[in-house]
């Protein structure tokens, strides 16, 4: 089976981060490798805590992952400019396509990445990454995710009947992505949007068909939630 390596961190409550990453590289048929860059405390309620690894040891559970090769990587949870300049100097030279869902803060509101972090994520990884998935509080907030080779920009936060996603590579826009809102909630949909990609990539899709598929996916699942509202 292809493999995805998983850079996240972690969610007691398996609600979003790594848990809901796992999860979704199991519902794709799809092996996984990890490394854990934040421990957090939090429920559906919100963050109560969080705690960073040292980038040292970030570092070397990339090294280790990668020993057994990965077909994709996807990246979530950094926390700061030093776990993210680890990030950037262990992933130096993996062919392998990267998903950056650019984490920033929780679903709650709780911030994730301090302001360093921001900036290293910016100027340092976002340049570097095959795709990057921002919603629109995101880009907002980091407007050098449209610096990367590509980006998804999602648009569940926004109004009307339908959230539109829309592709864009190098600068253009490539396809837009129409589908129906749902009444419920979901958290680490950002977690799971990005995972899926990621799986699809490893599987051998391009780039497009991995995002309208992942998609489709994510949607269905988000209309399925709303059904036990």
């Amino acid at each position: 089976m292809s493999r995805v390596l998983i850079i996240a961190g972690s969610d007691p409550s398996g609600g979003a981060g790594m848990a809901r990453d796992l999860e979704t590289l199991a519902l794709h048929g799809v092996s996984s490798a990890i490394a854990l860059t934040t421990i957090t405390v939090q429920t559906d309620a919100g963050v109560t805590a969080t705690h960073p690894l040292a980038p040292t040891l970030v570092a070397a559970q990339i090294a280790a992952a990668l020993v057994g090769g990965v077909a994709a990587v996807k990246i979530g949870l950094l926390h700061s400019a030093d776990i993210v300049a680890a990030v950037v100097q262990a992933l130096d030279g993996v062919a392998a396509p990267v998903v950056l869902d650019p984490v920033w803060r929780s679903s709650s509101g709780a911030m994730l990445l301090d302001r360093s972090g921001q900036a290293a994520l910016q100027q340092a990884l976002i340049p570097r990454v095959s795709l990057v998935t921002p919603n629109l509080p995101e880009i907002a907030a980091l407007p050098g995710c449209a610096a990367a080779a590509a980006m998804l920009l999602k648009g569940g936060h926004g109004v009307g009947v339908q959230a539109v996603d829309q592709l864009w590579v190098a600068g253009t826009l490539r396809a837009e992505f129409s589908r129906p809102r749902h009444p419920g909630t979901m958290r680490g949909t950002g977690c799971a949007l990005a995972s899926a990609i990621a799986c699809r990539l490893a599987l051998g899709q391009d780039l497009a068909t991995a995002c309208e598929g992942a998609g489709d996916w994510l949607n269905t699942r988000i209309a399925a939630v709303s059904v036990k509202f």
